[in-house]
């Protein structure tokens, strides 16, 4: 083992932590937030491993984030954001390309790409659900260790948001209608 693939694995153990932070988080703006601190580290992890097709995308993923929050921000849910990224990772995928197991990735994270624009973060947790065996996938066939983890971790912490954010909506709910059936 080099040198550089330890400090690699290093990092993928750092996404892990950001991943399973980012889906906890209640507003779209945070998700939004800790996705980019995630795939910063992701950028160094694929560095260090020399997948570069996983490193290039996640470099197009911190522009996309920045643009998504800036259109959340401005109120504005226009559909080319989302295809122009969509596109542009398309390119930079193809360009990059390591491997025929690049193809997980690049499904993956298109996909993602896509699924970031709900401004619901429970789409986006759902949507996780299909993406991140995408990407552990590719991480397998790239020794992505970190990166392998962070993507059961984030498939785990997916779902476990999906319930406990459904669990507190049906009690908000149950308490709105006990308010009302009391004020009646």
């Amino acid at each position: 083992m080099t040198p550089e693939f330890i400090i690699g694995q290093i990092f993928g153990g750092i996404a892990i932590l950001f991943g399973f932070i980012s889906y906890q988080v209640k507003t779209q703006r945070q998700l939004i937030f800790m996705q980019s601190a995630t795939a910063v580290v992701f950028c160094a992890h694929y560095f260090l491993l020399g997948a570069y097709t996983g490193m290039a995308m996640n470099a197009v993923n911190i522009v996309r984030n920045i643009a998504y929050d800036y259109r959340n921000r401005k109120g504005k849910n226009e559909i080319y954001t989302p295809v122009i990224f969509a596109v542009v990772q398309a390119v930079i995928g193809i360009l990059t390309w390591n491997a025929w197991y690049s193809v997980f990735i690049f499904l993956g994270l298109i996909t993602n790409t896509v699924c970031m624009s709900f401004k619901n973060p429970q789409n986006v947790r759902k949507s996780i659900v299909v993406t991140s065996p995408l990407v552990f996938a590719y991480d397998a066939f790239a020794d992505a260790w970190g990166g392998m983890i962070y993507e059961l971790v984030a498939w785990i912490s997916a779902i476990i948001g999906i319930f406990r954010m459904r669990k507190s909506a049906e009690t908000a709910d149950t308490e709105k209608r006990a308010d009302t059936a009391s004020k009646q």
